[in-house]
This record gives C-alpha cells, sequence and structure tokens, in this order.
C-alpha cells in the first residue's frame, strides 16, 4: 500500500517536489531540483532520507507538461518507480475555489491530488520508442508545412500589391527557393515516417489495417497509432472518440434548460482536425458514406453535425479492423449473415 506521495510540477530547467504523508495526512517537505538525472537522483536520495521507507511505498504524481516531463518519466520507468501522469486540466479542476499560484503551491495540489485519487492512478510505461519518433516526426513535419503556408501568404500578397517592385520580385523569387526546400524536407519526413512504421512488424500490420479505410492516409493512421499507444491505451472506439472531442454529451438541467447533445471542447485537436480532413476526404470516395452524407443534407442536418458522425464511423472502422485483423472492405458480409 501506498503512504508517501510525491507532487512534481516541472518546468524547463528545474521541478518543485512536495512529499506528502498519507498516513498523517500532511505535507513532510518541499524541495527544488534540477530537471535532469543529477536532480532525479537528488530527489531519490531526499525520499529517502525523509521517509526511512522503501520505494514500494511512493508514489509519485505529475502534471503533463509535453518535453518538460519526458525525461523524468524515462527515469521512473527505468527505475521501476510508480510514476502517475495527469492531465493539468483535471488536476486544476479537482481543486475547488483556490487564490495564488507558485510552483511550490502547485507541486503541493498534486500531492494531495495523488493522495485522494491513489485508487484511480494509471502508472506512466513509457511511449514505445517507434511511436515517440512518429510522434516527433509529424510534429516537425507540421511546422514545415506552417511555415510554407506563411511563406506562400506573404510573398504572393506582396508581389500582388507591390507590383514591379525590384525588391517585392526579390522577396517573390528567394522565397520560392524556400518553398521549394520545404517542400522537399517535408518529402523526407514523410519517407521517414515510412521508414520507421516497417520497423516493427505489429505497426505495420495495423498501418497497413488503417489505410484500408477510404479516408484515412498516412499521416492520419500515424496519428491515430500514436495516441491510441497502436491500439493498447483506448478498449473501444467511443472512449477514443471523446477523447479526440467528437462524441455528443447531453446538455440539460432541472426543466428549463433542454439543450442539444454537444461535443466538448476537451479534446486532441489535431487528431480531431486530422479525421475532419479524413471525414471530408471520405464522403467523396466512399459510396456508402457519400450516401449516408446525401441522405442527412436533404433531411436538413448541419454539415458539421454530418461530418462529425462520419469522423465517428471511420474511428468505428478504424477499430474494427484491427480488432478483426481483416482490411476494410466496403461490402464485407460477417459469416452469421449466411447462417441466419
Amino acid at each position: 500500500m501506498k503512504r508517501f506521495f510525491i507532487g512534481i510540477d516541472f518546468s524547463k530547467l528545474k521541478f518543485d517536489a512536495a512529499l506528502f504523508d498519507g498516513k498523517t495526512t500532511t505535507v513532510l517537505d518541499m524541495k527544488e531540483f534540477k530537471n535532469q538525472e543529477s536532480g532525479f537522483k537528488a530527489m531519490t536520495k531526499w525520499i529517502k532520507s525523509m521517509t526511512k521507507s522503501d520505494s514500494s511505498r511512493w508514489l509519485f504524481c505529475g502534471e503533463h507538461t509535453g518535453l518538460y516531463c519526458i525525461a523524468f518519466g524515462k527515469y521512473m520507468v527505468q527505475k521501476k518507480y510508480d510514476f502517475w501522469l495527469e492531465p493539468g486540466l483535471r488536476i486544476k479542476y479537482s481543486q475547488g475555489m483556490t487564490r495564488g499560484k507558485s510552483d511550490k503551491i502547485e507541486a503541493i495540489q498534486i500531492a494531495d491530488y495523488a493522495y485522494r485519487h491513489r485508487d484511480k492512478a494509471v502508472y506512466h510505461q513509457g511511449l514505445n520508442p517507434l511511436l515517440e519518433q512518429l510522434k516527433d516526426l509529424i510534429a516537425y513535419r507540421n511546422r514545415l508545412i506552417d511555415n510554407k503556408k506563411s511563406l506562400e501568404v506573404s510573398c504572393n500578397e506582396l508581389i500582388r500589391v507591390k507590383v514591379d517592385n525590384t525588391t517585392a520580385e526579390y522577396i517573390y523569387q528567394d522565397s520560392q527557393k524556400m518553398i521549394q526546400s520545404l517542400i522537399s524536407s517535408i518529402k523526407t519526413v514523410e519517407a521517414k515516417i515510412q521508414e520507421i512504421l516497417y520497423q516493427e512488424a505489429c505497426l505495420k500490420e495495423n498501418y497497413d489495417l488503417l489505410i484500408s479505410i477510404k479516408g484515412i492516409g498516412m499521416i492520419n493512421a500515424v496519428l491515430v497509432l500514436v495516441f491510441t499507444g497502436n491500439f493498447t491505451l483506448f478498449s473501444d472506439a467511443r472512449k477514443f472518440g471523446c477523447y479526440c472531442g467528437m462524441v455528443p454529451f447531453e446538455h440539460s438541467s432541472g426543466t428549463s434548460v433542454k439543450g442539444r447533445d454537444k461535443i466538448s471542447h476537451l479534446a486532441n485537436k489535431s487528431v480531431k482536425t486530422s479525421l475532419t480532413q479524413a471525414a471530408r476526404t471520405a464522403v467523396m470516395h466512399d459510396a456508402s458514406l457519400k450516401a449516408y452524407y446525401q441522405r442527412k443534407k436533404l433531411e436538413g442536418k448541419p454539415d458539421r453535425l454530418i461530418i462529425n458522425n462520419v469522423r465517428n464511423k471511420l474511428i468505428h472502422r478504424m477499430f474494427a479492423v484491427v480488432k478483426t485483423r481483416r482490411k476494410y472492405e466496403n461490402n464485407y458480409q460477417h459469416p452469421l449473415q449466411f447462417a441466419a
């Protein structure tokens, strides 16, 4: 049983740790450490000296801060310490009304959260190294695309407005060279993504299953593989759809508030955007989804609602092909249909 709860508040160069005793429900001590291996070792030594207990009685809990918690997470996995990584918003909403803010206060709040919700702890296992590489490459590709779009818009607008201007012409021509360089870099990144996908049989197999679905391309498939942990983090399609902000929830209260079901803004926006593009492609190239889209349009349903439904259908198809280990077939009939 866990007795000591260590709340970690990460920042770029350091992290604050609060040591909470679950037996006496008091904060034993707080300390600041460097956000690197020497700091992690110093923290471990400090906890041992304060608790005089075995690490099996410790539970570390930190707020997910992207890059700044990666090294700590790897150290925890390496040393086999129990480490719980939680979204900051979930911790914030659990605190009730609070006033004031500092790294030390937040470390205490995280330790308190870990103690009060210890039965819900999900221990950090670390991301598959290949999935981590794919995640970084996708993020880098997005930055390259954003830079390309920015250059294209600015240079095209400049040359349109400033006609017969030698400086504007030079900027335009130089921008074109940079745009071509960015296009080349994007292609190189995509080739690296393909290379990584084929390094692990399970990853390659799931990728091939996903792209058999009309509307799902390389980037859509890779994003889904990364954020589902290659289909290990979500037990069903609805849970993943909820994570992506695509599942509608009831909006009512008493007898006076009877709103329409709404999707939540709490979502992974990158996956949501990617699957929106996939849905729009699917309604053009998949006969059944195209017919569904047109039927709902004739019923007067809003475009966004129909596209959201298509996104959910695509998610269910992705989970289905991975579960059955069969590529998607438009006219597939289950054997039980013939038995009936």
